[in-house]
């Protein structure tokens, strides 16, 4: 391993004193999931594993599931520079977002038709593209999402 400041390698080592499932914005928490992968499989393989926290081998274990999901990215992480890494980690990023975003989307308005009973309207409508007047807000909703040992018609 080089000593340069400037390396890839010491990037990452700079960036392995957090773990990657403790980070708050997910672009930095995948940056740090990938980087601290590439450092388990590389510099850190000799290592035991009882060596490791509860969090590194739950860390490292979420990263191998990324591994066997995304053909060719070990290749791609392992030679990449840390540039490469921080790229990786954005796509992956933007793809979960883009997922998220759609199946959100696409349940706003089939929520309507779940919770409307046959026949009957909903009273009060809900609009099916606004979310702010659901969940326990709203009547029907609130009766649906009240948990089961709980009867949401009394008030206490």
């Amino acid at each position: 391993m080089s000593s340069d400041k400037s390396s890839p390698d010491t990037a990452i080592n700079a960036r392995k004193c957090l773990g990657a499932l403790q980070f708050g914005p997910r672009k930095k928490l995948l940056s740090t999931l990938l980087t601290n992968g590439i450092l388990h499989i590389g510099e850190l393989a000799e290592q035991p594993e009882d060596t490791f926290t509860h969090e590194e081998r739950r860390e490292h274990h979420v990263f191998q599931q990324l591994l066997q999901t995304v053909p060719g990215l070990e290749k791609r992480l392992m030679e990449g520079s840390s540039e490469d890494v921080a790229h990786v980690a954005e796509l992956i990023q933007k793809g979960a977002s883009s997922a998220r975003a759609d199946d959100t989307k696409s349940l706003k308005g089939a929520i309507l038709d779940w919770i409307t009973l046959r026949g009957q309207p909903l009273n009060p409508s809900l609009a099916c593209n606004v979310k702010v007047d659901r969940g326990f807000h709203h009547e029907r909703m609130g009766a649906l999402l009240c948990p089961a040992g709980l009867d949401w018609s009394n008030i206490e």
